[in-house]
């Protein structure tokens, strides 16, 4: 059976091991329900922040030791966005819909009687599949600078144009 876990945190919940999310629910619990991770870094296990119901943060590295908060009043300058406990909880079970998997992978998991949340998460990941392949074979004829606007371009694929139709009107209004 393939694991579900990487060795570093993607910024996906489900990518870090069981393990530490169970050591973090466990300091969910106990000291606040509001978690933000810090983004990837070289650590096998990023640091993180809980905060409590009246607003206090603690923050624990890799390894679940308390850390001191930067001047800021935060772990890092860099976080995540909020995770409930409920979320956490939700990623301990959960299956991860990484962009890792790729169509193939992703239409054996829907025909053998997938989640729908699983679906309903696999869509971005292609659009954003989709948009790289384009990116890669077209990498030569783009202007310096289009990787500025990745974001419109996935929103624009979102709306339902094709990649080329989105590179094509990105290039237009900003080059």
């Amino acid at each position: 059976m393939a694991t579900r876990r990487t060795t570093r945190w993607n910024g996906e919940l489900t990518s870090l091991s069981i393990e530490f999310l169970k050591d973090v629910i466990e300091r969910m619990e106990l000291y606040g329900e509001e978690l933000q991770i810090e983004f990837p870094g070289h650590a096998k296990h990023p640091s993180y922040q809980l905060t409590n119901s009246r607003g206090f943060k603690m923050a624990f590295d890799g390894k679940h030791l308390l850390l001191p908060l930067n001047e800021n009043g935060v772990v890092s300058d860099n976080l995540s966005q909020t995770f409930t406990l409920a979320q956490v909880r939700q990623a301990l079970v959960a299956p991860a819909p990484t962009a890792r998997r790729t169509a193939t992978r992703s239409a054996g998991s829907r025909a053998s009687g997938a989640a729908r949340t699983r679906t309903v998460a696999a869509d971005p990941d292609q659009i954003e599949v989709d948009k790289y392949a384009y990116f890669r074979t077209h990498r030569e004829q783009l202007p310096a600078g289009i990787q500025a606007y990745s974001q419109q371009i996935s929103d624009l694929m979102r709306a339902g144009s094709t990649a080329e139709a989105a590179f094509a009107q990105v290039i237009a209004e900003h080059f």
